[in-house]
């Protein structure tokens, strides 16, 4: 049951990234959760992620989202979720959309109720890096 319980609230978090809805995105994370998103710090504790989803949300929508591998390994009261996904990002002002693919690692930890929620993520892109700005010729 452990495994179908993950997979459903993982269906439910991903339906929540496609409505740009961080309630329906933090509802099953711990309260001390913490996230590692790349390109800024980590965001502590359920109302922190939240808040950064919500600024995220204001300037972008997330349009498309797939999850082409995805591996869940339980042990006891822990899991660890492995995955790759791919999704686009749609400015909200028009701006040309962003293409991503990214690597994603999350520990879940059950209750003593039964109850999963998440209490790290973590994510980092695929994509090779922009390659360097050339100097300007003199």
């Amino acid at each position: 049951m452990s495994r179908e319980a993950i997979d459903q609230i993982r269906q439910e978090i991903d339906a929540a990234w496609l409505r740009s809805d961080a309630d329906g995105i933090t509802r099953y994370l711990s309260e001390d959760a913490v996230l590692m998103p790349p390109h800024t710090g980590k965001q502590l504790g359920r109302q922190q992620i939240n808040d950064w989803l919500s600024g995220l949300f204001e300037h972008f929508t997330m349009t498309e989202l797939a999850m082409p591998e995805r591996e869940l390994t339980i042990s006891g009261d822990l899991a660890v979720e492995r995955s790759v996904y791919e999704w686009t990002l749609t400015p909200r002002d028009g701006s040309e959309p962003i293409h991503d693919q990214a690597n994603w690692i999350g520990i879940w930890r059950q209750s003593a109720g039964g109850e999963w929620s998440e209490v790290c993520g973590i994510w980092n892109s695929t994509l090779p890096a922009p390659a360097p700005a050339q100097p300007a010729a003199r």
